[in-house]
């Protein structure tokens, strides 16, 4: 085996890994909490970065938000820290009776190695224990 393909070649990446890679980075944002301290506007770039990574606080939002405005806000935290992702929207699901969570899909166009693909994914955050689950449902 030599150093070049053991180390320096790429391997060829699949439009199944790109979009599993988006995938796993979005479930990641949606589980995380970000920092709830105060950022000056100004500081464009901190609030780009891992330091603001997750989202504020999803009981509150869900709480004080109606479906319009948590939609607008779930789209910017995939714009701002997903830019693989292009033309996001994100269509809140009514609640179901007993189940504490925030239902969504999220539709955009993926930059992939093959090109830009659409993607639909499946969301749920469960507000009891902060957990994501998402299912996607590719449609080319």
């Amino acid at each position: 085996m030599s150093f070049w393909r053991t180390f320096v070649q790429t391997a060829p990446t699949t439009r199944r890994d790109d979009i599993e890679d988006i995938k796993y980075h979005l479930t990641r944002l949606f589980d995380s909490e970000a920092s709830l301290m105060s950022i000056d506007d100004r500081l464009t770039e901190v609030q780009r970065s891992n330091y603001r990574f997750g989202i504020e606080d999803v009981h509150l939002l869900s709480a004080s938000l109606d479906h319009q405005q948590l939609a607008l806000k779930l789209e910017n935290y995939i714009r701002h820290f997903e830019p693989r992702l292009s033309q996001v929207m994100v269509e809140l699901v009514e609640r179901k009776a007993g189940e504490n969570t925030i239902a969504f899909n999220i539709v955009a166009k993926a930059k992939t190695a093959q090109g830009e693909k659409e993607l639909i994914f499946d969301s749920k955050i469960s507000l009891s224990d902060m957990t994501t689950n998402m299912k996607e449902d590719l449609y080319e």
